[in-house]
């Protein structure tokens, strides 16, 4: 799990990690029997480990990793449709309601599903939260697969 603390050290980073809207993202199932709050956070640290090495600009693209999935129902049971397609935009008008974004951020946001969504991210730190969330999400689902009888070592 995530080093939540390190994280909470960056004060834009703290205003989105302590937002009760953004916490109640652990009330969302997402990836198999993963929290949205536990793959967003994931998400971003990586996202954050892998910008902040980069010299990139690593608030921002963590605040995006944050918010990129920041759409407020379960997939599962109460999607609009197209779920993959759409989500981007109903999660950046949800983070547009509650915080201040800059380009960066919301470009992260917009284009993390890509290439579902047909333009591509535009800044490297929406082209590294975009990589992160698939790394996070094949991730998410990868004891599935390490279950199934074709992965068997025996």
């Amino acid at each position: 799990m995530i080093n939540k603390y390190k994280l909470a050290d960056y004060p834009q980073i703290k205003i989105v990690l302590n937002h009760d809207l953004f916490l109640s993202l652990e009330c969302f199932r997402h990836h198999a029997k993963i929290s949205c709050l536990q793959h967003t956070l994931e998400v971003a640290e990586l996202t954050f480990k892998i910008t902040r090495r980069l010299g990139l600009d690593y608030v921002s693209a963590t605040r995006g990793a944050l918010l990129h999935d920041f759409y407020l129902y379960d997939w599962h049971k109460d999607s609009p449709g197209l779920h993959g397609f759409k989500h981007p935009a109903i999660a950046l008008r949800n983070a547009k309601q509650v915080f201040d974004l800059n380009p960066v951020e919301e470009n992260a946001i917009l284009r993390h599903m890509w290439p579902l969504t047909p333009l591509p991210p535009r800044y490297p730190e929406s082209v590294i939260v975009s990589l992160a969330d698939k790394t996070v999400s094949i991730r998410d689902y990868g004891y599935i697969f390490l279950k199934h009888p074709a992965f068997s070592m025996s």
